[in-house]
């Protein structure tokens, strides 16, 4: 069995994300992921799981995920594995990593994981799941605010909010966009982004920083994490 496993990893070619946390170790792209995705995914992954554990707590047993800004949708997948019965991996693929998603999905046969290629911001509003994740995608975006609140209204129950913060600015009213040496997107320092959550007196069940050590510069360092518990509808 672990021989035929690891044949089908080869056959799938690199992804962005290594699925050994769901029995298929993938190859994963060079560069920035892996150390980025060992700073990442144990925190994200605990407040899916405590996200699933409370929603339990209150008696619900069928629950949907949706994950934005998903690329190959690892989360969307750990969603499906460990209990929800709907998971949704939302992305505008321009990096091409959904087709990996897909084919990794099938060899898992995760059936109840789908994805669709959308503009984050472009989802009808009126959609909504148990539990939301924007991990990956608000430093990318020219409105960040807007997006944080529509994934706010798209949960139901919880929302997971991961974000890229800059560590060369501690200034709590820190706020550039385009981000610090590029084209497009944008950047918080930590303080700056922590503010803007609190702001909005949303129930912040946990939170947390660390540092993405794929990542070379101080501006792109900073790694910020939030479980928000939304009131009972």
């Amino acid at each position: 069995m672990l021989k035929t496993i690891n044949q089908t990893a080869a056959d799938l070619g690199p992804s962005y994300h290594d699925f050994s946390w769901l029995g298929l170790p993938t190859t994963q792209i060079e560069g920035i992921y892996a150390p980025n995705q060992r700073a990442k995914a144990p925190v994200i992954a605990a407040y899916i799981l405590l996200a699933f554990a409370r929603l339990r707590c209150r008696g619900i047993d069928a629950f949907s995920f949706a994950e934005l800004f998903c690329a190959d949708g690892f989360y969307a997948m750990l969603a499906g594995r460990f209990g929800a019965q709907a998971c949704v991996g939302f992305d505008d693929d321009r990096d091409g990593h959904l087709r990996s998603g897909e084919r990794i999905r099938d060899v898992l046969g995760l059936r109840n994981v789908s994805f669709e290629k959308a503009d984050v911001a472009a989802i009808d509003p009126a959609r909504r799941f148990s539990v939301v994740a924007n991990i990956g995608g608000l430093y990318h975006v020219d409105d960040p605010v807007g997006m944080l609140e529509k994934s706010y209204a798209m949960a139901t129950h919880f929302l997971i909010v991961q974000n890229v913060v800059s560590m060369a600015r501690t200034e709590p009213d820190y706020f550039e966009r385009p981000a610090p040496g590029w084209t497009w997107g944008n950047r918080f320092s930590r303080a700056g982004f922590d503010k803007l959550i609190h702001e909005r007196n949303w129930n912040v069940v946990e939170s947390c920083f660390n540092v993405l050590e794929g990542n070379e510069r101080p501006e792109d360092r900073g790694s910020v994490y939030y479980l928000i518990e939304k009131p009972l509808p």
